[in-house]
């Protein structure tokens, strides 16, 4: 040990120098003097060995909780010679030392703390966003990049950014970036996933810069409703243009001499009052759709007795099914039924089922509407011997304006927007509709409504 051989050096050291009285004490007799002599020697230099090892001993102690990463204790200073100066500069920078390892560490935490805030906030992200640096290797990218770009979660950073990246526009848009270019903002199609991406670039602050930060957004729902809103405006002209062109065509035959043509004018005023009924009901319906669309909380949905409003509708188109030799019939239970609806909503769709089953049955068919509790559910279906719908069309007849034979449901005074109301009442009601249909067989279409939880069974 160190101690130990620093002790014996110094003990020889102040064994020499007390030689000297050590052989002035030879001079008193022997027998007394020697041990005397010999048991001082010995206690002076355990005394001073002491004295002078035991502060080198606290510095090392000291020094090594240091090189362990610990906080040093204070070494004790017993003497203004230079061992005590030395332990006094020791503690100092040991207290120095202490502090910055303490802020050092506290920045280490709050580091560790804002890159795990950074990546919580950045996963989340419904954009994606990858990072990139100047060799073009991927170094960050969030959950959204990867299921965009259908990166795998791990394997990808560190490595070049075409090799997971096909997307030749991405490619494109990287390499301008890195050419010190300004890339404008690109849309591209990923046909996998038939989505369309709007992607954008940015430099990493830096100069030069480390690298670049490729952000996508999915703009694939906003596109679909940017085409729904302009075919929607385009239909909307086209069928308030219609009612519009043939009241105009009437109204200036009638001013150019008709009107006294008591054999045409009463014919053309008729015409007219038709094309006003049906302009008139077509801004009905758009009002209706609107207000479904805009506003999910305009209908109280509540407790509803659909007995009674089934009844009310097939009561209400009684004369017309009448008058076109078609047979209603109801089929429902004996007690009553009650669904969660609104009773102005589920009037409406059931108006609007059976003013379609009615046109499009021929005469002397047969229409039923049936209503029954499921367990937690009420079913409603309307069926018709009508001339069906064949299967390529199923899909789309909820939508607005969508007709199968347009000639016939223009005669007919159909808006082409009927089922589309029906569907969004449903959805607002918590409830969905259903078509089976065969061309030639007739239709089924099926309401599900929720029950009323107080009367559904289980």
């Amino acid at each position: 040990m160190l101690s130990s051989q620093l002790f014996w050096r110094v003990f020889v050291v102040l064994a020499a120098l007390t030689t000297g009285t050590a052989v002035a004490w030879v001079l008193l007799p022997g027998a007394v003097a020697a041990p005397v002599m010999a048991a001082l020697t010995v206690a002076a230099c355990i005394i001073v060995v002491r004295h002078i090892i035991g502060p080198l001993e606290a510095l090392t102690r000291a020094a090594q909780q240091i090189a362990g990463g610990e906080s040093p204790a204070d070494v004790p200073v017993h003497s203004h010679n230079e061992i005590g100066r030395l332990a006094a500069a020791f503690n100092s920078m040991g207290q120095q030392l202490s502090s910055r390892i303490h802020d050092l560490q506290e920045q280490r935490r709050q580091s560790e703390q804002n890159h795990a805030r950074l990546e919580t906030v950045l996963g989340a992200m419904l954009e994606g966003v990858l990072a990139i640096d100047v060799d073009q290797r991927l170094l960050f990218a969030n959950n959204a990049a990867l299921r965009l770009l259908d990166l795998k979660p791990t394997g990808m950073i560190g490595r070049p950014i075409w090799e997971g990246v096909r997307q030749a526009a991405v490619q494109e848009l990287v390499r301008q970036a890195f050419a010190g270019e300004n890339p404008p903002r690109l849309e591209f199609d990923l046909p996998r996933t038939h989505s369309t991406v709007a992607a954008t670039v940015s430099r990493l602050p830096g100069d030069p810069s480390p690298g670049i930060v490729l952000v996508l957004h999915d703009v694939t729902e906003l596109r679909r409703l940017e085409n729904l809103r302009r075919e929607f405006v385009q239909n909307v002209s086209h069928e308030l243009k219609t009612p519009l062109s043939s009241i105009s065509a009437y109204a200036d035959t009638l001013l150019e001499g008709a009107l006294e043509d008591e054999g045409c004018n009463r014919q053309f005023v008729e015409r007219i009052a038709e094309q006003a009924d049906r302009l008139h009901t077509l801004i009905l319906d758009l009002l209706a759709l609107a207000r479904l669309e805009g506003d999910e909380h305009a209908f109280d949905v509540e407790p509803t007795d659909v007995t009674r409003i089934v009844t009310a509708s097939l009561d209400a188109h009684a004369g017309v099914a009448q008058a076109k030799q078609l047979t209603l019939t109801a089929d429902g239970p004996g007690e009553p039924v009650f669904g969660l609806a609104d009773d102005e909503g589920l009037r409406t769709i059931l108006d609007n089922l059976l003013d379609n089953a009615i046109n499009y049955t021929p005469e002397g068919g047969q229409i039923t509407v049936r209503w029954r509790q499921d367990g937690s559910a009420v079913h409603i279906a309307v069926t018709d011997t009508g001339v069906g719908i064949a299967r390529e069309h199923q899909a789309r007849i909820f939508q607005r304006f969508y007709r199968i034979d347009k000639a016939r449901s223009r005669e007919l005074g159909g808006t082409g927007l009927g089922l589309a109301i029906v569907k969004h009442l449903c959805q607002v009601f918590g409830g969905s509709i259903s078509v089976h249909s065969a061309l030639g067989q007739g239709s089924t279409f099926t309401v599900e409504l929720r029950a009323a939880p107080q009367l559904a069974t289980v």
